[in-house]
């Protein structure tokens, strides 16, 4: 038996370098039997030469731990390293010459500073170390980046919906209740989400107040202006009075539109669960259009399926799809079409209005659904618009929860896209 403190490992390379060399060395000394000369020399004293009957070639004694390393040397019959105290013990080569064998040890003062050594530790224990700092290291690591990414994504989240819209603040209140720098931050964010609702507020209550405010004068200049057509014979015409009537006409649309724009920005907090019959709504929409669309020559073409069904307010939907017809018949040179289908692979009810006109140029069709954006100022100022028909158009989808997009066709042609979410049978 071995004391505790033995231990035996595997021979590391440096020391099987040296075990090379002193085979070498070791060969010429049995090749020229000079064991007798050598017994005493102190450049052999460290090394042992055992035979196959376990004596030393070189006649030295045995000591009782190179008989068991030789011993888990002959049963693994691998070369080994055995520690104990202050001596390291290693070798194991085996050396034939004359019909003779032989194997080959070293016994050197072992010390735990030495190069041998360390080698030996960080062979032993490094891989040990690294698993269990992984094991450590990498919950802590989760644990650490859940904490610091989870408030930030939360905080994207937020101001995705805020972006959709402004008085949408569900995301930001859970951070709001929490502590730390990313609270301080939410509270900022939500200072800032609350002064540009004041000034979102602000400006449709103008805009509505103003409207409002100019209707009633506009309305008695309109009455004025009847009265006095009355009094003119039939047969006379009075080109100012007429040209008053076509501008009185023209502001009046467009403090219609002021107002159903200013409507829009509320219609999240109304209730969207009106349900809605597509084909209905349009054929309702294509007999008010016809008319207006006759007077330019334009025809109304519709593809619309029966049992296809939106939630949602009717009113805002119908405002919406009447600024999108309207517009295509402004600008159309002789069809409308209208088509509605089941996207069942997206999931979606999607809607399609396209006319044959010139379309839009590339570089404003992204642009054509802001408040105001007229990408044809004099073309726009000719048909009575203020650039505010799209823009209507797309808060209405965005507020039920739809997309809306343009696209130019070819080789001619515009169309606006619609998709709302599929409602299940």
């Amino acid at each position: 038996m071995t004391d505790e403190s033995t231990r035996y490992e595997r021979t590391s390379e440096k020391l099987l370098q040296q075990l090379e060399y002193t085979k070498e060395r070791m060969q010429l000394y049995i090749a020229k039997d000079e064991n007798k000369k050598l017994s005493h020399h102190p450049r052999v004293e460290h090394i042992f030469l055992l035979q196959e009957d376990g004596t030393d070639w070189l006649g030295k004694p045995v000591p009782k731990l190179l008989v068991s390393l030789n011993k888990r040397v002959n049963n693994r019959k691998k070369i080994f390293s055995v520690i104990a105290n202050d001596r390291i013990i290693y070798g194991g080569i085996t050396i034939v010459e004359k019909g003779e064998s032989y194997r080959i040890y070293v016994r050197r003062i072992f010390s735990y500073l030495s190069q041998d050594y360390m080698a030996s530790f960080f062979r032993e224990f490094a891989y040990s170390i690294l698993i269990s700092v992984f094991l450590i290291s990498f919950p802590l690591s989760f644990f650490l980046a859940w904490f610091v990414v989870s408030p930030i994504k939360r905080l994207r989240a937020a101001s995705r919906e805020i972006s959709k819209d402004i008085k949408n603040k569900q995301s930001i209140e859970s951070l709001l209740l929490g502590k730390g720098e990313f609270a301080e931050l939410a509270k900022d964010f939500e200072a800032m989400r609350q002064q540009i609702e004041q000034q979102f507020s602000a400006r449709s209550r103008l805009i509505s107040d103003v409207s409002h405010e100019l209707r009633s004068p506009l309305a008695r200049m309109q009455i004025a202006i009847g009265i006095a057509n009355n009094k003119l014979n039939k047969d006379e015409k009075n080109t100012e009075l007429e040209r008053i009537k076509l501008e009185a006409d023209k502001m009046n649309c467009m403090l219609t539109e002021l107002l159903d724009y200013s409507k829009i920005d509320n219609l999240q907090d109304e209730s969207l669960d009106e349900l809605i019959d597509i084909k209905k709504l349009f054929l309702n929409l294509v007999d008010d259009a016809k008319f207006e669309a006759e007077q330019v020559g334009v025809t109304i073409a519709t593809k619309l399926p029966e049992n296809v069904f939106i939630k949602g307010s009717k009113l805002s939907l119908l405002s919406c799809f009447e600024n999108i017809v309207r517009n295509a018949i402004r600008y159309a040179n002789s069809i409308i079409k209208l088509t509605c289908y089941n996207n069942e692979t997206k999931n979606v009810i999607s809607i399609i209005i396209s006319d044959d006109g010139s379309g839009v140029p590339p570089e404003d069709i992204n642009q054509i659904f802001d408040a105001f954006y007229r990408p044809e100022l004099d073309r726009s100022r000719q048909s009575g618009g203020v650039g505010l028909g799209l823009s209507i158009a797309s808060k209405a989808v965005s507020a039920h929860n739809g997309r809306i997009w343009a696209e130019n066709e070819q080789p001619k042609g515009f169309s606006i896209h619609i998709e709302f979410p599929l409602i299940p049978r």
